[in-house]
Formats: structure tokens, sequence, C-alpha cells
């Protein structure tokens, strides 16, 4: 039985045993009593709140949506402090087994805690007690024992330490400051001690001032050195700053590249022929992230045109980003005549912007005045999707039809009712001739614009759609990581292009058709060659892919926790 003070949890938790306790608070072990969960939690206590119980409830329910992350399964408070209830994570921990790594299994398992810190910085949230109790064993690794502290604020960059193991502590933070890179250095000496199987304390000289666990490791990959070494600097400024920059480096090495490559090794738009030799293994291309954008919300919708950046968030606030300058150009939002509701689709076409949105209306707006200079809207109407094809402007539609506005006159043309459900996407030929389109009812279907009729209705469970400019293919993802091409003809015949690890939730081929970015509902964001589906580059992300916009060369994402990163092609070394 736990000791000190105890739960007044309404007899909600039959407490088991103590986990932990120091000054600030203690960890318990519980089994619920009145709330469905199975199985036993974790309770964390807080003798002394730092922050309202609402706030804190509701930032770690966001951040535990992480599946390498504990979830947060209640909280309450009382006269004795805050009480947090987490799942338990029943998965051994690595200090369960000590025996070296190979530098091939080192690899994955670093990159991927690097995407788990990724996403916990996003939120402004340091760990600050990573070490190998902390990090549990499973198909991927987890890490528990979330710190419950106030995120940092957008000005501050560090706070006062507590807590933490002094063998996996940073030198400042055990100096008494905690920031992003303390937690980068803990991780990476957790890695040395798995590649090594040495204790902290063994793997660093005194007495010549430096790491000795390079004289202790054969045939370490040049790029796993290079990260690990500056993982573990330990003057701040010589440091990673943020886990995206180690993500950078080590997705270099080519033993990932490799193993990626193989995995998405499928045919692609032209069908495999027995007899014919697999395709080379493609060039990696880095990219260099340029904007990381955290004050937009959750933004829902992007659009792309040379140096400008359209975003849209999920409350209806529209922000026109200059890339080359690095700021908002104009912002419209319910001050400026805006939207009301999320934004479903963003548009650009000349000099103007077009917005759909759950309010019901489609806007338009002059990128030369900042002004709004047509709304459109119909009865009971939720524009769920834009595309432009001269004459038209195309509309889809949650009740499943599609309307073609004259984008001269802006009088409605023409409407396609044969979807029964939510459009999810639409988009055209290069040639403005076709228009393809995906719906909940579980079909893709063609269209000719010219002829204003249905081509073809195509069995598809499709979430996201990108046309070749040829218009002879469509590239479809759906839930279950599958990006499949519909090469359109007399039959019109479909293969299997590549694979991803969670449902794609978006997807954008380039102009030129030659790379495709593919965004999904976990942390992936990959480029794959869009002839033959090879992966060539594999970008950490925030969790849950919402939109793409991508042209090529610049690669833009948005993701559920309110971040949008911008990335640029980096120039071959």
């Amino acid at each position: 039985m736990a000791t000190g003070k105890q739960p007044n949890n309404g007899d909600r938790y039959k407490i088991i045993e103590t986990l932990g306790q120091g000054r600030q608070g203690q960890t318990l072990l519980a089994r619920p009593l009145a709330i469905d969960f199975p199985g036993a939690v974790v309770i964390k206590h807080s003798y002394y709140p730092q922050e309202p119980l609402d706030n804190l409830v509701k930032r770690l329910r966001t951040v535990g949506q992480h599946p390498q992350l504990p979830a947060l399964i209640d909280g309450w408070q009382t006269d004795a402090g805050q009480f947090l209830a987490f799942e338990q994570i029943t998965a051994p921990s690595i200090e369960a087994d000590f025996s070296p790594w190979s530098p091939a299994a080192l690899e994955p398992w670093l990159l991927s805690l690097l995407s788990v810190l990724e996403y916990l910085h996003s939120f402004r949230l340091v760990h600050g007690d990573i070490r190998p109790a902390n990090i549990r064993q499973g198909p991927q690794p987890i890490l528990v024992d979330l710190s419950v502290a106030p995120p940092l604020a957008r000005q501050e960059i560090a706070r006062s330490a507590t807590g933490g193991d002094a063998a996996y502590a940073a030198p400042e933070q055990i100096l008494g400051t905690l920031v992003y890179a303390s937690d980068l250095y803990s991780l990476g000496l957790v890695a040395v001690r798995l590649l090594t199987g040495l204790a902290p304390f063994d793997l660093y000289s005194v007495a010549d001032n430096r790491w000795i666990w390079p004289d202790l490791v054969a045939d370490l990959p040049k790029n796993l050195t290079t990260v690990l070494h500056k993982l573990l600097e330990r003057p701040l400024d010589s440091r990673y700053v943020c886990a995206n920059q180690a993500t950078t480096d080590l997705q270099k090495s080519p033993s990932l590249f490799l193993w990626d490559q193989a995995r998405s090794l499928l045919p692609a738009m032209g069908k495999n022929q027995p007899g014919l030799p697999a395709p080379r293994a493609a060039e990696p291309i880095r990219w260099q992230s340029c904007y990381r954008l955290t004050d937009k919300g959750i933004t829902t919708a992007l659009a792309l045109q040379g140096k400008r950046l359209a975003m849209g968030n999920s409350t209806g606030g529209i922000f026109v980003f200059d890339l080359a300058a690095g700021k908002d150009v104009y912002v419209f939002n319910n001050r400026r005549r805006g939207h009301r509701d999320r934004i479903n689709a963003l548009i650009f076409y000349g000099h103007l912007l077009c917005s759909a949105s759950n309010d019901g209306t489609v806007r338009l707006w002059n990128l030369n005045s900042g002004k709004l200079t047509h709304s459109l809207t119909r009865l009971g109407w939720q524009p769920t999707d834009l595309a432009i094809a001269p004459p038209y402007l195309i509309i889809s539609n949650g009740t499943g039809q599609i309307t073609l506005w004259d984008l001269e006159q802006l009088t409605l043309c023409h409407t396609f009712s044969q979807h029964q459900d939510w459009i999810s996407g639409i988009a055209t030929s290069a040639n403005g001739q076709r228009l393809a389109s995906i719906s909940r009812d579980r079909t893709l279907r063609l269209w000719s614009l010219p002829d204003q009729q249905l081509l073809e209705t195509l069995a598809s469970q499709s979430q996201a759609m990108a046309f070749h400019p040829s218009g002879n293919h469509v590239i479809v993802g759906n839930n279950q990581g599958q990006i499949d091409v519909w090469h359109i003809g007399t039959p019109t015949t479909q293969d299997r292009l590549c694979s991803t690890g969670d449902g794609v939730s978006a997807l954008e081929l380039s102009p030129d058709a030659r790379l495709l970015a593919v965004g999904t509902e976990g942390n992936t964001l990959k480029v794959y060659q869009g002839a033959d589906g090879q992966c060539v580059s594999d970008l950490p992300q925030g969790w849950g892919v919402i939109a793409i916009a991508f042209d090529g060369h610049t690669l833009v994402s948005s993701s559920q926790d309110e971040t949008v990163t911008v990335w640029r092609q980096a120039p071959m070394p």
C-alpha cells in the first residue's frame, strides 16, 4: 500500500503500490473501480499544482493521442493536490537487457524516439527524465512518465530543472536548467548504452575529459556516429537544438534508406512485367526545414503559389504567408468578413485565392487589394473541396454533389449528382478535360468536363487523391496505408504503387509527376518517386498529417499538433 498523502478519489481507484515519491509528489499504481478501463493505471499526484486542472487535462489528453506516449485516462483535484491517471504501459523497459545492440537495430529505434520528442517538443513540453526505465519495448518504443510541468512559453527557451536521473541527465540539467536539447542528450546517452551495454559513468573518461564509447564500437555507420556525437556534445551551443535536426542527419544513413526503399519497391505507373529487372535503388532527396509555424491553430487546408503560401484553419481563419519575407501579408478572419467555420480547401487562381468552408460558403479574395470580392452560397451547402479548370470553378459538397461555376460570371453552369455521400476530394487533369472525385460512398468517379457527363465509376475506398498531369492516371490513398494507381483506359486497371504504415490522409503529386508527397494519420511524411514508388525522403512530422501543398521543390505539411512545416529541397552535396 502507498504511504504519504492519498488521493481522495471517491472510491474510483484502489491503490496497489507506490512507484515513486519525492518532495513535489508521488507516483502510484492503482486499479480503477468506478470507470470502464481495463487494467491498472499510473496516478501522478502533484502536491503543489502549477497549472489549472482543466488546462492540464486538455493538454495531456491531446499529447497522449500519440501511440508512443501513455494516454491520459482521468484527472481530478482535491485539497491534497492534483491527480492524473495515465494508462499503465505493461511492456518491459529496455533496462531489462543491456546486451549490446547492433547499429542496424539501433538506427530505427533512435529515429522512432526522435520523432516522439519532436512531437512532444511541438507542445513546448520537455520530458526531463529520459532513461532506460522510462522507455518500454514494443513494436515501437514507448516513452513513459510524462512531465506534468506547464509548457514553456513561446518566448521561453529554458526552465528550472527538477527530477531526472543524474546518470542520464545533461550537464545543464544537473546545474538546474532544462531545455529541449536536454532530452536529446539523455536519449543519446541511452542509445550509446544500448550500443555498448555499458553504464553511462563507464562511457566517459574524466581524466581525458572525453567520451570513450567510440573506442568501444566497431563498424559504426558514419552518419550514426555523427548523430551520437552531436547528441552528446556537452556545450549546448554544439549540440542539436531540436530533434528534427538529428532526424535529418540520421536519415542520411545508407542502411535506413535501403531498408525503406526495399519495403516500397512495388509496381507503379506501368504494370510489372515478368522477367524485367527490379528498378535500381533511388537516390535519396534531402530537404531543409525553412519554417515551422505554430501560431495558426489547427491548419486544415494549404495552397502554394510560388512564394505565396495560403493556410486555412479549423476556426475559419485564412493566412497568406510570404515565404521570401517570412511573414504574413494577409489575415482574413471574422473581423474582416472572413469564414466562421473550418476551412476545407484553398486554391490560387492568378491574383485570386478561393476558399471553401464548413460555414456553407466559397469566397474569393483579391490578393492585390487584400479584399473579399465574391461570396458564393447555396441552401444546405457544405463545400468540401475546390478545383479550377477554366472556364470552371469546381466545388464539391458534403451531400455528394459537384457544381461547375463559370469563372468569369460566377454563375452556376452544371451539377453532377451521382455520388451518394460526402465527397472527400476532387482533382482535374492538366488539360482541364477530365475531373476525378472520391467519396465516402466508396467510389472513384471520372467525369468529362467538356461533355459534362460521367465517364466511369470505380469501387475505391480512397481518402486522398491526385490526378496525373497526363490525365491517364489517378493516384489514390486509403485508410490502410495503400497507395494505388488507376490507369484510365479500356478497361481501366489498377496497380499498387507503394504502402505506408498508417492510413493516408493527404497526397500531392508534383506538377511534373516526378515526385509524390504522402502524409498519413500517424507521424509519417514521405516523398516517393512517381514512376516506381520508391521512397526517396522520410521527413519528421508532427502527429497526424492533415494537409499537404507541394510544387516539387517546396513541400508544406500541416499536422494535428497545430504545426505547419515548410521544407525546401536541399542542394546535392
